[in-house]
């Protein structure tokens, strides 16, 4: 079970990516395009938790994971 940071002052996301082999390319762009976060994964993994103060509560982001790609509002 994947469990964020409650009491964290930076926003933080975390999603359910299902098996994903080491390798795998991660990028979070915000809703301008902009690159927020890019991360190439050392190991296989399941779930992703970014957390950065350039993550905006109420700001929409798209996260990419391989070729695999969604968009969500933070909260």
């Amino acid at each position: 079970m994947a469990q964020t940071f409650s009491d964290s002052t930076q926003g933080v996301i975390a999603v359910n990516a299902g098996q994903r082999a080491a390798g795998t390319l991660i990028i979070l762009t915000d809703q301008k395009g902009n690159t927020v976060m890019s991360y190439t994964s050392e190991l296989d993994f399941n779930v992703v938790i970014l957390s950065s103060p350039d993550i905006i509560s109420g700001d929409t982001y798209t996260i990419t994971i391989g070729s695999d790609s969604g968009e969500f509002e933070v909260s």
